[in-house]
């Protein structure tokens, strides 16, 4: 089995996301994360996607990270999510994507495990100012 992670965003967030990701986890990156840098040329994102996802084997497991879920970019790989072994994630935040990366590959993933990483990497999306510690902020 082989799990393969897309990055997919409009401009170069994803790029940056995926060099990140693999300074953080070094080899268990490797060879896992492709991207999808949309609108930074002229090419049509529908044949970019279409091009993409044709190259994994249906037996490959597709993990798709997209940066917002009304955008466009999650908007063409929306179809994608009924091909077998797949999951579309829109939201995309580094501790998702290190998630994904770093989740063993000895199974393909249940809808219930893609939502617990999910809610995991949602739970690191917070408002600071908001924590108290105690009297003394200073630190």
């Amino acid at each position: 089995m082989e799990r393969k992670i897309i990055l997919a965003s409009h401009h170069r967030f994803a790029a940056g996301l995926k060099d990140t990701v693999e300074f953080i986890a070094g080899d268990l990156a490797e060879n896992r994360i492709s991207t999808l840098t949309a609108y930074l040329d002229n090419a049509p994102i529908k044949e970019t996607v279409a091009d993409l996802m044709q190259t994994f084997p249906a037996s490959t497991e597709v993990i798709i990270l997209t940066d917002m879920m009304a955008g466009s970019v999650n908007q063409t790989f929306f179809g994608y999510r009924l091909r077998e072994h797949t999951h579309l994630v829109s939201g995309m935040n580094l501790p998702l994507a290190l998630a994904f990366t770093m989740e063993p590959q000895d199974n393909y993933l249940t809808a219930q495990r893609v939502r617990e990483i999910v809610a995991e990497a949602q739970q690191a999306v917070v408002y600071i100012n908001d924590i108290r510690i105690g009297d003394d902020d200073d630190e």
